[in-house]
C-alpha cells in the first residue's frame, strides 16, 4: 500500500470522517424534521407517531453510544464503520418502504444505532491520535456536522418538489453515507499505523497557558467519580434535548403559527448554518480560552432561543431564534467535548465520550414529550418553553464548576505526571486502525 506522510494522513483522516460526519448530519436529525410533515398529511399519523419516531432515533444513538468503544477497541475503526453502514442501509430502505408506524419506528432505531457507529464516536475518537490542535481539528469536523444540517432539509425539498417524492430522500442519503464510509476506509488504507504509535506533540507549546489541562493520568473510573463529568453530561443532554424538539417540530410550530413552509424551512437551515459556523469559530477560540466560558454563554443562548422559537410570531423573531440556537447549539456541543479532553485527557477519551451519549438517552424523549403536549394543547408553545429551562438550569450548574482533582484509594491525590500537554501517549493508532 503507497504510503503518503503523516500530516497529509490526518488532512486525509480529518477531511474523510468531516464529509461523513455532514452526510450522516444531514442524513438524519435535520432532514427528518422537514420530512415529518409530509408522513403526517399522507399517512395520515397524529403529530404524538411522528414524534415518538424521532424520540426512537435519538434513543437508539444514546442506548447503543457504549458499543462502537466496545467494537473499535476489539475490531478496529474499519470494521466499526462497516457495522454502521450495514444498520444504515437497512434503516433507510426501511424508512423508504414504511407505510405503518412500527416499521417507521425500527427504521428510525436502527439508522440511529448506524449514526453512533459511523458519527462523532470515531471520528472525534480518531482525530485525537492525529492532531495536535485538537480544538482546532474538532472545530473543523464539527463545521462540517453543522453543515449537513443545513444540507438536509434542502435534500427533502430536492426529493419531494424535484423529483416528486419524499420518500426518495432515504435513497439519496443513502448514496451519499455508502460513498463516504467507501471514502473512510480508503483514507485507513492509506494511513501508515507505525508512525502514528505515538499521538503528535506540540513541539512549540509551552507549560504555561491559559487554558487549563490536566497534568494527571485519569482513568475511565475515576473520572465517572467527579461532579465535573456529570455536569458536563447533563450539558450536553440539554443541548440534545432542545436539538431533537427543534429539528423534529420547529417547522409545524411556525407553520402553525403563520409562517409559510419555505421560511420555517429557511429558519431551520439559518439555524443549521449558525450551527455550523459557531462549530469552527469555537475550535479556534478553544485553543485560547477556557471552554467552560464557551458553554456558559452558549448555554444561555440555548434558552434564549427556545423562548424567541415559542413566540416567533415576527421575522426579527424568528432570525433570533435561528442564530441563538444555531451558535448555542453548535459551541454546547464543541465545549462538552473540549472540556473531557481538557479535564481528564484522551486516554478514557473513547470510554467517556461513549458513556456521555449513552447519558444523553434521555433527551430521546423530547419529542414525543412535545408531539403529546402538542395533541393535548394544540400548541407548542408550552413544551418547548419546558425545553428551554433545561439548559437554563444546567447553566447554574456549570458556574460552579471547577477543574477537577484526581483522587485514588484512601482518599490520597494521585501522583502528577510530568507536565505535558497531552497525556495519551499509552495509547497507539496502530491498534485501533
Amino acid at each position: 500500500m503507497p504510503k503518503i506522510s503523516a500530516q497529509k494522513q490526518s488532512w486525509f483522516i480529518l477531511l474523510t470522517f468531516s464529509w461523513c460526519f455532514f452526510v450522516i448530519s444531514a442524513s438524519t436529525f435535520s432532514s427528518l424534521g422537514v420530512v415529518i410533515p409530509f408522513m403526517v398529511n399522507e399517512l395520515e399519523w397524529t403529530w404524538t407517531t411522528a414524534g415518538l419516531g424521532f424520540t426512537f432515533l435519538a434513543m437508539a444513538c444514546g442506548v447503543s453510544g457504549y458499543l462502537p468503544s466496545i467494537t473499535i477497541k476489539n475490531w478496529g475503526i474499519a470494521k466499526t464503520l462497516f457495522v454502521g453502514l450495514c444498520l444504515l442501509t437497512v434503516g433507510f430502505l426501511t424508512l423508504y418502504a414504511t407505510h405503518i408506524p412500527a416499521t417507521y419506528f425500527l427504521g428510525c432505531i436502527l439508522v440511529g444505532m448506524g449514526y453512533t457507529f459511523v458519527g462523532a464516536i470515531p471520528g472525534t475518537y480518531i482525530i485525537t491520535h492525529f492532531f495536535v490542535k485538537r480544538s482546532t481539528a474538532f472545530g473543523f469536523y464539527y463545521t462540517m456536522g453543522g453543515l449537513g444540517g443545513v444540507a438536509g432539509p434542502l435534500i427533502v425539498w430536492l426529493a419531494n418538489d424535484a423529483l416528486g417524492n419524499w420518500r426518495l430522500h432515504w435513497i439519496i442519503t443513502l448514496t451519499l453515507i455508502a460513498s463516504s464510509v467507501l471514502l473512510m476506509w480508503l483514507s485507513l488504507a492509506f494511513t501508515d499505523a507505525t508512525r502514528l504509535k505515538l499521538p503528535p506533540k506540540d513541539e512549540e507549546k509551552t507549560t504555561q497557558s491559559n487554558v487549563y489541562e490536566t497534568r494527571e493520568t485519569w482513568r475511565f473510573r475515576d473520572a465517572l467519580r467527579t461532579p465535573q463529568y456529570w455536569a458536563i453530561c447533563a450539558a450536553y443532554t440539554s443541548v440534545l434535548l432542545v436539538g431533537t424538539t427543534v429539528n423534529s417540530f420547529s417547522v409545524s410550530h411556525l407553520t402553525q403559527i403563520g409562517v409559510t413552509f419555505a421560511l420555517a424551512s429557511t429558519m431551520l437551515s439559518l439555524e443549521a448554518f449558525c450551527n455550523a459556523m459557531s462549530r469552527v469559530i469555537g475550535g479556534f477560540i478553544a485553543e485560547f480560552f477556557e471552554p467552560k466560558t464557551m458553554l456558559q454563554a452558549a448555554l444561555l443562548m440555548l434558552a434564549g432561543g427556545m423562548v424567541a422559537l415559542s413566540y416567533g410570531n415576527s421575522l426579527f423573531i424568528q432570525v433570533i431564534y435561528a442564530i441563538a440556537i444555531g451558535f448555542g447549539f453548535g459551541l454546547t456541543f464543541l465545549s462538552c467535548t473540549v472540556l473531557i479532553l481538557r479535564y481528564f485527557g484522551s486516554g478514557p477519551y473513547l470510554q467517556l465520550f461513549s458513556t456521555l451519549n449513552l447519558f444523553a438517552t434521555v433527551a430521546a424523549s423530547a419529542p414525543y414529550i412535545c408531539g403529546t403536549m402538542r395533541d393535548v394543547t394544540g400548541s407548542f408553545v408550552s413544551p418547548f418553553l419546558l425545553v428551554g429551562a433545561m439548559p437554563a438550569v444546567v447553566f447554574v450548574v456549570v458556574s460552579f464548576m471547577r477543574p477537577p482533582k484526581l483522587v485514588r484509594e484512601a482518599g490520597k491525590t494521585a501522583s502528577v505526571s510530568p507536565p505535558t500537554v497531552h497525556n495519551d501517549t499509552q495509547l497507539t493508532a496502530a491498534k485501533e486502525l
